[in-house]
Order: structure tokens, then C-alpha cells, then sequence
């Protein structure tokens, strides 16, 4: 959290990103995915085997990959959702970063890349994801303290 007189480069990603995220496995179905980004509201859910990252899935993944219920019937639809492993959409090796990395510099990343979404990882492990909205949450903290200083 930041505070009045802290460095802004003194933030660490592990201020502000999502500690132990919902992890999916590969082989994972494509309506298991889409059911925990529906009850859990995330958008990106990363891709572990043993805990180790392997990948990372998105909502926008899911849905370019379901079929579409105009052309499907919903059983069909289901059939395809349900024997579709995540394997065969995600974003396989996907940039990460580490909790005491400066979080401008992951900032910059996410940024630069026009990704949405950072696993954060300690020696191959998913401690951790970095969103965009953890980035608005931080931008907010930082206005507010900066607002609240000029009185």
C-alpha cells in the first residue's frame, strides 16, 4: 500500500497484486474454466501443473474458442465445452513476473504488451497474478494519498 512520502518506485508488485490466485490444470475443461471465471468474476485464471505455471487462460480465449449457440444445439454446445481441455487455447509460457519485482516495471509490461495480466511466480511457482484492476487499485491508492497531502 502506498503511503506519503514512499518512493513510487519503491512498490513492489507483491503491494498490489492478487496473491494465490484460482488455478486451472491443462487438461482442465473449457466449461470448467468458464464456470470459475462466472462464479469467481476473474477474468484470467493461470494454467499449473503441480503448481508449476504452464500457461494462462482467458476469458476472451474461452469465448473465441466455445461454438456459437446459433449454429450449435445446446447439447452440442455443451459436448464441445466439456471435452475441449484448456490445453488446446492457452497461452502457453506467458510473460510473468515476480513479487519483488518494482511494480512500475511490470506496469511497463503490461502496458507495452497489451496484456492484461501478469502471473506472478517464485521459482516457477504461481504465488500470484498482477491485473489491470490491481494496477487501477494502486493508481487510486497513489491519486488519493497525492489529493489528500495538497489538503
Amino acid at each position: 500500500m502506498y503511503h506519503l512520502g514512499m518512493k513510487l518506485s519503491a512498490l513492489l508488485v507483491s503491494d498490489y497484486m492478487t496473491p494465490s490466485p484460482i488455478v486451472v490444470e491443462p487438461e482442465d475443461s473449457l466449461m470448467h474454466a468458464l464456470e470459475i471465471i462466472r462464479l469467481r468474476g476473474v477474468r484470467r485464471l493461470p494454467v499449473a501443473v503441480g503448481g508449476m505455471l504452464v500457461g494462462l487462460v482467458t476469458d476472451g480465449d474461452i469465448k473465441r474458442a466455445e461454438p456459437s449457440m446459433l449454429t450449435e444445439t445446446e447439447a452440442d454446445f455443451n459436448r464441445v465445452m466439456e471435452e475441449t481441455p484448456l490445453s488446446r487455447i492457452m497461452i502457453q509460457n506467458p510473460l510473468t513476473t515476480t513479487a519483488d519485482a518494482p511494480l512500475l516495471e511490470a506496469a511497463d509490461v503490461l502496458l507495452n504488451t497489451k496484456y492484461g495480466a501478469l502471473p506472478v511466480v517464485t521459482g516457477g511457482r504461481v504465488v500470484g497474478i498482477l491485473t489491470d484492476n490491481d494496477l487501477v487499485r494502486a493508481l487510486v491508492d497513489v491519486l488519493r494519498e497525492a489529493k489528500g497531502a495538497q489538503g
